[in-house]
């Protein structure tokens, strides 16, 4: 949009009325991934291309992911499992967040408008300049987090996959190294342990191989970030609008009761659409949340026995160690992004209750007892109607679960990582008693 300078700070208000403007970073994500409905701003030759990669990239993963499959049917042993599950988790993940998030996108675009409709019965909660600052202020807040989450979680992602992808360039042998000798093999290595009926030899099938391997790989990535970061985002903006909730709740004045009534009425409504959006996002995240709590307990559980069966330090071992760790990193920080932000969402949540407690209702009507008019017993019977029913809603928590077993929380962190830890210690046993 643009503004001339005069009328500067008019056009940044009508911006920022807007929920387009506070997660204009995730909806440009989404349409690159073909997930969002196209922008004005995207030209036709940008959404072809847009278009064609996304084909590509979803294709290659796919390709990757069998490939991966079928390796691991021909030859299973314990330690290729260890190696190459939680590779597989991966892929399958990145791969089954994309392609639902594309196959739902629909289901998308209706909640984002339901969370356009909670922006705006959030702004009539108080709308004076006072009130106005505050929203403002978590708003940006939310939208500066939610930035450099995306930025961050990218960056992270692709060159956890990149280097990862380099590391058959410094390894002698990746796919046929034995951990605890430093015998190694001469044949080609590719990223990744998979089965191809190409002679990697030959240096174009190589080539292709390899260039297969990075694409699904980071097309993984890809689907990882677009899911999470739309997940996280949206919880960002939901915990800045149940803060701003609290905030106008308890440092608001009420200079009388037709005020204190309309504004807690305005609460009432929000409150309600935001527990309706929830409900919401909780159907279409609760089966892909899912298999992330089930990927994330195998991926750091296998981590750490990988880790555990190297024996040898040398310069290949110290490559696939830092591989490794910064897998395991990744995998405890994705995971402790979902559960911080539930967490934190139930807090404000029940903590409405509070705040609506402690808005004043009572001293408003101590001064209106003498009034025995009929409107004013209305309206006291109208806020303490309001209040009660703002309370009782707000007492339930709300718990973000990942399927029927896991309940979003840092307590479900803690307890899904000292698991993972002691099951990878349980498999160096057996591995050891069977060698």
């Amino acid at each position: 949009m643009n503004c001339k300078s005069g009328d500067d700070e008019t056009c940044k208000r009508r911006n920022a009325t807007s929920l387009s403007y506070y997660i204009a970073s995730l909806l440009v994500t989404l349409e690159y991934a073909r997930i969002w409905p196209d922008g004005e701003s995207f030209p036709s030759c940008k959404i072809l291309l847009s278009s064609g990669a996304t084909i590509i990239f979803i294709c290659a993963n796919f390709l990757l992911l069998l490939s991966e499959i079928a390796v691991l049917t021909m030859r299973c042993n314990l330690e290729l499992f260890a190696n190459i599950i939680g590779v597989i988790g991966m892929h399958a993940v990145g791969l089954v967040k994309w392609c639902y998030c594309i196959k739902t996108n629909g289901i998308i675009v209706d909640m984002v408008m339901t969370l356009e409709k909670c922006h705006v019965l959030c702004q009539r909660i108080d709308n004076s300049e006072d009130g106005y600052q505050i929203y403002r202020s978590q708003m940006e807040r939310a939208r500066q987090y939610s930035t450099y989450f995306i930025r961050g979680w990218m960056i992270t992602c692709i060159y956890g996959i990149l280097h990862w992808c380099a590391n058959p360039l410094f390894i002698t042998s990746w796919t046929e190294m034995d951990f605890t000798s430093n015998h190694t093999s001469t044949k080609r290595n590719l990223p990744y342990i998979t089965w191809y009926p190409l002679d990697v030899d030959n240096i174009y099938n190589y080539i292709c191989l390899y260039s297969m391997q990075v694409i699904g790989g980071l097309s993984s990535a890809i689907g990882i970030v677009c899911y999470d970061s739309l997940y996280v985002t949206i919880l960002m903006i939901i915990c800045a609008q149940f803060q701003y909730i609290n905030t106008i709740l308890t440092k608001t004045n009420f200079d009388n009761v037709s005020t204190l009534e309309k504004k807690l009425k305005n609460c009432a409504d929000c409150h309600a659409e935001i527990i309706k959006f929830l409900k919401m996002l909780q159907s279409f995240t609760g089966p892909t949340m899912f298999v992330q709590c089930i990927e994330t307990l195998i991926g750091i559980c296998l981590v750490s026995f990988q880790t555990s069966a190297i024996v040898v330090i040398n310069k290949e071992t110290i490559l696939i160690l830092w591989s490794l760790f910064e897998y395991f990193i990744c995998l405890n920080i994705q995971l402790y992004f979902f559960c911080f932000y539930a967490t934190r969402l139930e807090h404000l949540g029940t903590q409405i209750s509070h705040s609506v407690y402690s808005c004043g209702w009572e001293l408003v009507n101590v001064e209106k007892k003498r009034e025995s008019n009929f409107k004013t017993q209305s309206q006291n019977h109208s806020i303490y109607s309001l209040v009660q029913t703002i309370i009782l809603r707000a007492q339930r928590p709300i718990v973000l679960t990942g399927g029927p077993f896991y309940a979003l929380s840092l307590e479900t962190f803690r307890a899904i990582s000292t698991m993972a830890v002691s099951n990878s210690v349980f498999l160096h046993t057996v591995s050891s008693a069977n060698e």
